[in-house]
């Protein structure tokens, strides 16, 4: 777990990706491993944040496949240090979880990809297909532009082809063929400032001649909480619409999944409003993030929270004078991927676990949204597996990643290679 450990001491976070790549990992891959080309480059303007491709040619009588893993991970603010009960840039492993931020999403899952194809090197199999991994910059906050999208298109502009990729997000060694897609919106609501000693006539009706409610103030917040709990009520109005035998119902063909059901959601990120201590606040913002089903166009999606927001200002006298702006999309879009679980590779990769560690693979989805929507962009099907769970303080406090998951998707990873692409 040296590797692993080694890996994550350095503090690649979204945009601060170099290091790691010229310092660590081109070196670790020319020096120790038998690469027929190992290519590291930068496409990004505005800083050096490189891309290391590296290609394992085969005999060209084989199946050909590309491993993808991101190295860039999520920063940790000052105000969740204090809620992680060890140094989050300082790895440590307990037990048989090691600690530590990026552990989990997704380096643990890179540490498992890299080991498996040293091992078949270093045991001197040789491949008939191609293998090229690619160790990209930027998933964390979607700049595929200049990570996957880049160094996919490098090696298609290289002449390779791929009819499979796979990507070790932490999955729990599940088999998700299918994510959700995700977009972010912001919901703006106007209200009227007043001072705070007069809030009663804010709220409460008064005697004939004094003024009271819109005429003297609007408490925003308070319209602001009705619309959220309005996207409560949508929420569980979507896990009972939305059903599929893999994504968010349990996964296929055990319902075993470990990641939950219901994964359809409206998060509000950000919360703020108001404008000076003593005022009624006379505005309110809320920054959502949605996930939603990949079947379902995220415009419908957006339309259907737009009509939500639209029908509660109807109701509301002030609203209607003066509606809720909501802006849809104002970071980002991000596509959802879905690959049919009878696709040769997702068959392959079952069977590959299952002689590995003598267990059935559970096919499920991803909850989240990574980088295979973008390389399925570019023509290439792919799933998502590897070790580690996003509740395992993804993006959060005490990140962490099991040790014997990342030892069976060794296993695992190797097999498939040696099937998939076939051992001369």
């Amino acid at each position: 777990m040296g590797f692993c450990v080694d890996l994550m001491k350095y503090k690649s976070i979204t945009g601060e990706e170099l290091s790691i790549q010229r310092d660590f990992l081109e070196p670790f891959l020319r020096k120790n491993m038998s690469w027929t080309k190992v290519d590291r480059f930068s496409v990004a303007k505005d800083n050096e944040r490189p891309n290391v491709n590296a290609v394992w040619k085969g005999s060209g009588r084989g199946r050909n496949l590309l491993m993808n893993g991101h190295v860039d991970v999520v920063d940790v603010p000052g105000t969740q240090l204090s809620r992680w009960k060890k140094d989050p840039w300082s790895p440590t492993i307990e037990g048989d979880m090691i600690f530590g931020r990026g552990s989990n999403d997704m380096k643990g899952g890179v540490s498992s990809m890299i080991w498996a194809i040293k091992a078949l090197m270093e045991n001197n199999v040789k491949i008939k297909g191609t293998l090229a991994v690619e160790l990209v910059a930027g998933e964390e906050l979607m700049h595929h532009e200049v990570g996957t999208t880049a160094a996919t298109k490098r090696l298609l502009e290289q002449g390779y082809t791929f009819p499979f990729c796979v990507a070790p997000e932490p999955t729990d060694c599940e088999i998700h063929t299918i994510s959700a897609g995700s977009f972010d919106f912001e919901v703006l609501v106007t209200g009227k400032e007043i001072h705070t000693a007069m809030r009663n006539l804010v709220l409460y009706p008064q005697r004939w001649g004094i003024p009271c409610g819109e005429e003297v103030g609007v408490d925003a917040v308070s319209k602001l909480i009705d619309i959220l709990k309005l996207f409560e009520k949508l929420e569980r109005q979507w896990v009972h619409r939305y059903r599929h035998q893999v994504l968010g119902a349990g996964g296929y063909p055990m319902h075993e999944d470990q990641q939950g059901v219901g994964c359809f959601t409206i998060n509000p990120s950000f919360v703020e409003a108001g404008s000076y201590l003593a005022s009624v606040p006379g505005n309110a913002r809320a920054h959502c993030q949605v996930y939603h089903p990949a079947w379902v166009k995220y415009e419908d999606v957006a339309a259907e929270i737009k009509g939500v927001v639209e029908a509660y200002a109807s109701t509301d006298d002030w609203l209607r004078k003066n509606p809720p702006k909501v802006t849809v999309g104002k970071i980002f879009v991000w596509p959802p991927y879905e690959t049919d679980v009878k696709n040769p590779g997702c068959q392959a990769l079952s069977k590959a676990w299952q002689d590995a560690v003598g267990r059935p693979a559970q096919f499920a989805g991803f909850k989240a949204v990574d980088d295979i929507a973008f390389v399925q962009a570019l023509g290439i099907p792919g799933v998502s597996m590897g070790p580690g769970s996003v509740f395992m303080g993804t993006h959060g406090p005490d990140e962490r990643v099991s040790i014997t998951q990342i030892m069976e998707m060794a296993k695992t990873f190797a097999l498939f290679v040696a099937d998939w692409c076939e051992v001369q």
